[in-house]
């Protein structure tokens, strides 16, 4: 399934409220950012040094300066905003640590204690949690699959753990799952399918992932779904 996505896009008249954004200053979570930002869309953004985002700490942007990892720095961060969008990575192949899902799992706890148990969250996350064959859930996961890279099994454990994180919980969730996620252009085309990668997709680019996360926030079509997303 290949759609374009609108550019810019807009703020749902009905939701005025700032999207938060965990993992801004890496990759992804800075092109959703300068993304959101450029569409009018108010942001409120969690960052270990508030300074790396300086460049773009103008109105209607707000930092909220702590560690996805901290309780407290999540709630600071949720108490105000809206939707979530979780960007998190850190670590490496060999030890990719447990930010990602610590930070989810932080996200869902908060958002329970504020009274927000439904809330609207999508997460980054890697294609190895992804059914590894169309239609059959039966058949397991990618990373399961003897064939699944080996270097990449301990992150995409990792990724599994955020799933699992909020997967049992009310929040409207939604897993982004790729592949590499490469430099390109922003086009605002891309292959996207429920619980499968689409067939061949190895890749996204930065860009275009920033571009879904964004369109799929409004859109909604994969509420407590995983998706594959391929260019």
């Amino acid at each position: 399934m290949t759609v374009p996505s609108p550019v810019p896009l807009p703020q749902p008249a009905s939701d005025p409220r700032p999207l938060a954004v965990l993992g801004a200053t890496g990759r992804t979570g800075r092109r959703v950012v300068e993304y959101a930002l450029a569409a009018g869309r108010p942001v409120r953004a969690l960052a270990r040094r508030a300074a790396d985002l300086d460049d773009l700490s103008a109105p209607p942007l707000a930092v909220v300066e702590g560690d996805a990892t901290d309780p407290a720095a999540v709630r600071r961060l949720l108490d105000g905003a809206g939707p979530v969008i979780s960007a998190l990575g850190g670590g490496t192949t060999a030890d990719p640590g447990t930010t990602r899902s610590e930070g989810v799992r932080r996200v869902a706890e908060a958002l329970a204690a504020l009274g927000r148990p439904a809330e609207r969250l999508l997460v980054v996350a890697g294609g190895g949690i992804l059914d590894a064959e169309p239609g059959n859930p039966a058949a397991g996961l990618r990373q399961d699959r003897p064939a699944f890279p080996a270097v990449f099994r301990r992150v995409s454990e990792e990724h599994r753990r955020a799933w699992e994180a909020v997967r049992d919980t009310g929040l409207a969730w939604t897993m982004v799952c790729t592949g590499d996620i490469v430099p390109g252009a922003r086009t605002g085309r891309y292959r996207h399918l429920p619980d499968v990668m689409p067939e061949g997709g190895r890749r996204i680019a930065v860009e275009d992932l920033a571009d879904f996360l964004l369109a799929e926030l409004d859109a909604g079509r994969y509420v407590r779904r995983r998706v594959g997303l391929a260019e």
